[in-house]
């Protein structure tokens, strides 16, 4: 449909506007513009497709998904098992269900718009399509091999393989932190407990899905990861304070700036921001923080609106039609799943009226989704998909393979007593066993094409029964290892009763545990533990690799594992056993600051995150401790913190504009930094950490020079420096003029850096090349004093005092890109 043409039937006249988009949500009705807010199911495998009537009738009046989008003019539909269940395992048959829905929504009977065609395919445990199309392992299979390369992947196959099928948006990923072990909805949905792991892997998954014209949607927002409640049959509440908030929020925050289209709201009630709503109610939450603070402005859907957290506020029942109501003026956008269609019309349309929503509210959201049908390729004259191309991309040997990879990587070896992984098929048989919920009959036939001697004995249920157990422990002496399928066994008593008699048996028992990465705590007596985190047939093709030695475990805990009692940490994130290397490793940190206090090179000592990976860097002793730390600038905002550490910023402070080059040092001698800002050869000078006018304005050099910024005379003043190839004009004063010293030092092509390398109080300079470091202690041309190698070539590189010794080293910050 193209965009100058759609018109809504029966649209109310209005003025035409300069932008068509404008013009056509001005001549849309009330009820138009409430219908595309609604996305909701419809109950069919086609267009016309009747045979599910009675669904249709009792929710919608109607007997076919085509009269559903019909009657409701709806923006977008959703695809599940349940309402559609021949999507399931036909990807053809999904292509034709969405170019059937697309052909009667651009059509004269409906609202002449292209719909959003919508599902959530996560991968691992929530995936609404299964084989053909590509089965994943799941975010936190993902998160456990922190490989942005591979999250990106994953992002990929999503949106081609989506887009194939006609669908246009996909409700994921989930960028919930899952910092409580007892999370019941989220768990290993999640990319992990570490925020920046989630941050980095989230943007790498919504940058693949979205360069296949596939829309992300980022969730829960503003964070699901620390409940005890499901929202599907509770609400839940949490009650930490803003700092541990901001945790759960930087995911979000790297989404946004990764320009993620949509963000999923929580039906979670964050105390620390509105005790009474939670956030998909909540104009705090939404509007406040999300529109205002974070600055988003794509469009925000809500979670389903059928869900029970909703209905049970406390002391404040409410309809379905209040629902809605609340949701938009809380700032969503988007309706999703009502459980009573006619009775959100209704609601809605009354509030217009009273005056409770305005039009133009209204009008807001619907412009925000028709301008996101036209950017993402949704408003086209021919929406369908080519069906007889479907298969050309779903499935592929490719996609498969990538799949297999991040199973592969994620893998993750806790435990190997005595070196007992991997196994020997000439001399290992094994008994197969577990949970049934753990789909471990998948495993055996795996172990078996690999040569092993493999005997199964299964029972259906998580929990196993006495009588199972008693068979399970007579059968284990006569193999020789013992391979247990757990399923949250960390919540289930009877799999830990079972693995203990296991384990009397003197057969060595090995755990994969294949769902929440958990269950090594509770599992004592196992002499092995392997996470694999899901139950899909690529999961355990992860296993059964580790399990058979054909890789190498590489994966590393995406959780902390706390000891039964949740007193003490058994296992940090990043902690995992290799067959290299059985020593437990030490946690590691990929990406984030690494400092070192000394020039010998070496290990960091120290190793955080802070803020954003896209932040820029500024380095100062914003407290005047005689320690330089970490600030970060987004546009005209910097970020303080006054120690070598992640968490919050301790300030915020605004100065200057977004445009300006900026400048630290300490420019009045009173030992704390502040900022300068640079425009053309103008400096702009403040004293102090606030904003306002500068305290000096100077013009020195020229408006192309490079600045280095140090106290070269040793008066505790800092001044500038600029340079000109290798050759360097420092000035004592803050004042134009001529430099009081000019020299050269290094090569054109070095990155320079100043400080004061030997503690006597003068900044000079040092010259990195790749990852050496050319030092110099005065202010003269010549051959280095010191060469020091730190870090990595792509590291990004800051000098500071990290310890308040007098002498500045090297910090380095390190990326997904680097």
């Amino acid at each position: 449909m193209l965009l100058a043409s759609a018109v809504p039937a029966g649209a109310t006249s209005a003025p035409e506007s300069a932008n068509p988009i404008d013009h056509i949500v001005s001549t849309m009705t009330v009820d138009e513009l409430i219908g595309q807010m609604t996305w909701t199911y419809v109950y069919g495998n086609s267009a016309d497709d009747a045979s599910m009537a009675d669904q249709n009738q009792a929710r919608y009046g109607v007997d076919t998904p085509a009269e559903v989008v019909e009657k409701f003019d709806l923006g977008g539909v959703l695809y599940f098992a349940w309402s559609n269940p021949g999507i399931v395992n036909d990807p053809e048959l999904t292509a034709e269900l969405s170019n059937g829905l697309q052909a009667v929504s651009v059509g004269d009977e409906a609202s002449g718009i292209p719909l959003a065609t919508t599902i959530d395919q996560e991968g691992g445990i929530v995936a609404r399509m299964g084989a053909p199309m590509t089965v994943l392992p799941g975010n936190m299979a993902l998160g456990a091999t922190y490989d942005t390369r591979l999250a990106r992947a994953q992002g990929e196959i999503l949106g081609s393989e989506l887009a194939a099928v006609g669908i246009n948006a996909d409700f994921a990923p989930v960028v919930d932190v899952n910092t409580n072990p007892v999370n019941p909805v989220i768990g290993v949905r999640s990319m992990g407990e570490d925020p920046q792991n989630v941050a980095t892997l989230g943007v790498a998954q919504i940058e693949g899905m979205q360069s296949q014209g596939v829309a992300a949607a980022a969730k829960h927002f503003p964070g699901h990861g620390d409940t005890e409640t499901d929202s599907h049959t509770g609400l839940p509440i949490v009650t930490y304070d803003r700092e541990t908030l901001d945790q759960h929020l930087l995911p979000f925050e790297a989404a946004i700036d990764a320009g993620v289209d949509m963000i999923m709201t929580a039906h979670v009630i964050v105390e620390e921001l509105d005790a009474e709503m939670p956030g998909t109610l909540s104009p705090a939450v939404l509007t406040g923080l999300l529109r205002e603070e974070l600055g988003f402005d794509g469009l925000i859907t809500t979670d389903a609106l059928d869900m029970a957290a909703l209905k049970q506020l406390p002391d404040n029942p409410l309809d379905d039609g209040d629902i809605a109501v609340l949701a938009i003026q809380a700032g969503s956008d988007i309706l999703l799943m009502s459980p009573d269609v006619p009775a959100t019309f209704e609601a809605v349309s009354a509030a217009v009226e009273s005056g409770e929503i305005t039009r133009e509210r209204l009008e807001e959201s619907v412009t925000r989704i028709l301008e996101w049908k036209q950017e993402r390729g949704v408003w086209e004259e021919d929406p369908s998909v080519p069906v007889d191309e479907v298969m050309d991309v779903v499935g592929t040997a490719e996609h498969t393979a990538t799949a297999q990879e991040i199973s592969e990587h994620g893998v993750t070896l806790v435990r190997n007593e005595d070196s007992l992984l991997p196994l020997d098929p000439e001399e290992d048989s094994v008994l197969m066993v577990g949970s049934g919920s753990a789909w471990p009959e998948r495993m055996g036939p795996m172990l078996a094409e690999r040569g092993f001697e493999v005997t199964e004995d299964y029972e259906n249920g998580a929990s196993p029964s006495a009588e199972y157990r008693e068979r399970a422990v007579a059968a284990a002496a006569d193999h020789d290892v013992v391979v247990f399928a757990s399923y949250n066994a960390s919540g289930n008593v009877a799999q830990q009763e079972m693995v203990a008699a296991l384990a009397e048996t003197g057969t060595p028992v090995v755990v994969v545990a294949t769902r929440n990465p958990y269950d090594a705590n509770v599992l004592p007596g196992a002499d092995a533990v392997l996470n694999i985190y899901g139950w899909n047939n690529v999961n355990f093709h992860g296993a059964v690799a580790a399990l058979a030695g054909d890789v190498n475990p590489s994966g590393r805990l995406p959780v902390n594992i706390w000891d039964a009692a949740g007193e003490e940490i058994l296992h940090e994130m990043g902690f995992g056993l290799s067959y290299e290397d059985e020593e437990p490793q030490e946690p590691t940190q990929r990406y984030g600051f690494f400092l070192t206090n000394g020039w010998a090179g070496g290990d960091a000592d120290y190793a955080f995150q802070y803020g954003r990976h896209t932040d820029e860097v500024l380095v100062g002793d914003w407290d005047g401790d005689g320690r330089d730390s970490i600030t970060v600038r987004r546009g005209n905002q910097y970020f303080v913190n006054n120690a070598p550490t992640g968490g919050p910023a301790e300030s915020v402070v605004t100065y200057g504009t977004a445009d300006d080059v900026v400048l630290v040092g300490d420019w009045d001698g009173d030992g704390t930094d502040t900022l300068a800002v640079r425009r053309g050869a103008t400096y702009h000078v403040k004293n102090s950490l606030r904003g306002g006018d500068a305290d000096h304005v100077v013009v020195y050099g020229r408006e192309g020079d490079a600045v280095v910024v140090g106290d070269w005379d040793g008066d505790r003043r800092d001044t500038f420096a600029v340079r000109r190839g290798k050759v360097y004009h420092v000035k004592n004063v803050i004042a134009g003029g001529d430099a009081d010293t000019v020299f050269a030092y290094g090569r054109e092509s070095d990155v320079t850096l100043a400080g004061d390398w030997d503690g006597d109080g003068r900044d000079t300079f040092a010259v990195r090349r790749g990852r050496d470091y050319h030092v110099s202690n005065t202010l003269r041309g010549g051959e280095a004093e010191q060469v020091m190698r730190y870090g990595r070539e792509g590291d990004e590189v800051f000098v500071g005092d990290w310890d308040g010794d007098g002498r500045d080293s090297i910090g380095v910050r390190r990326t997904p890109a680097a």
